[in-house]
């Protein structure tokens, strides 16, 4: 079995930002990625049409998104960007 390191902090954020930035129904979380012990990535569908993107939380519970079309690399650069954000806040 996997160990996934996700605080509750991070599960309550991602569902706030998704809340906050396009309404409170018709998108599921189909996939969390515990990318470290700081940072996770949240794979969101919209139920509507079908559309993916990311939301990266740390274990403070900032959140950024990122368009799933993106390259892997851009999510990458994005993950590494709030695990050294989340790194100095310790």
């Amino acid at each position: 079995m996997a160990m996934l390191f996700i605080t509750p902090g991070q599960m309550s954020a991602a569902g706030s930002y998704i809340s906050r930035e396009w309404g409170d129904y018709g998108y599921e979380i189909e996939a969390i990625e515990s990318r470290s012990v700081r940072v996770s990535v949240f794979r969101v569908v919209a139920t509507t049409d079908g559309s993916r993107f990311s939301v990266v939380c740390d274990r403070y519970g900032n959140c950024r998104h990122l368009d799933t079309h993106s390259s892997d690399d851009g999510l990458a650069e994005l993950v590494a960007e709030m695990h050294a954000k989340s790194a100095t806040n310790a």
